[in-house]
């Protein structure tokens, strides 16, 4: 996997079946074991924290034992591609419980496409959570729609840096630009304002293991 930056290494992490671990179905259990291709066997170690930091498995990843039978070429980097990948999902695990909604930005945005969806629907609840607070006289459904697009243009802007074309948001609730500035504006403010601290929040415990593995085992001699 790549480690060019913790957005990339996050989405390497989940990407493709080596990254398919599930750590709520680990809860039951200390080890996991994938059966591979070609007879490998993949075993990864270490602890998960419940809600209230109780141990719920052990399964302390990076630590990866690889039995290979007879393999092709490059069975080695596979290995290596795997305990990589188990490094980023330890760190994904525990900022899990220890800040869910960060975790949830971060599986919104940068995890591969298919792994999206249960988490864009936690920020969706999140957003329309805080909306039941500001007691605005605004339709929910729209403004649900509205949260959602917020969701998705918020990712890619974090992302690749794409700006968040409001045309858009004004096309989804349905007004032109003088009923938007008017009555639409500031929810769609309060709405971005949400999201903005959780890209640092989720980045933050990934970019530290990303910089310290680049430094120790990707330096070029």
């Amino acid at each position: 996997m790549r480690f060019d930056s913790a957005r990339q290494a996050w989405h390497d992490a989940f990407d493709g079946s080596a990254a398919a671990f599930d750590y709520e179905a680990m809860g039951n259990r200390s080890t996991v074991t994938s059966k591979a291709r070609r007879g490998r066997k993949l075993i990864i170690r270490g602890e998960v924290q419940g809600e209230a930091n109780q141990v719920i498995c052990r399964i302390d990843a990076p630590r990866v034992s690889g039995v290979e039978t007879i393999v092709g070429k490059g069975s080695g980097s596979r290995v290596m591609d795997s305990c990589e990948k188990g490094i980023i999902q330890s760190v994904v695990a525990k900022l899990r419980q220890s800040d869910p909604l960060a975790y949830c930005w971060g599986m919104a945005a940068y995890a591969p496409p298919a792994k999206r969806f249960k988490e864009r629907a936690a920020l969706l609840q999140y957003l329309m959570s805080e909306f039941d607070k500001w007691e605005e006289p605004h339709p929910r459904d729209k403004v649900s729609q509205l949260a959602l697009f917020c969701i998705s243009a918020s990712a890619l802007r974090d992302v690749n840096g794409r700006k968040v074309d409001v045309k858009q948001a004004r096309a989804i609730v349905g007004c032109n630009k003088s009923t938007w500035d008017l009555e639409w504006k500031n929810i769609w403010r309060k709405l971005q304002r949400r999201l903005d601290p959780l890209p640092a929040r989720a980045l933050g415990p990934v970019s530290e293991i990303v910089e310290s593995y680049k430094e120790k085992f990707l330096k070029v001699g």
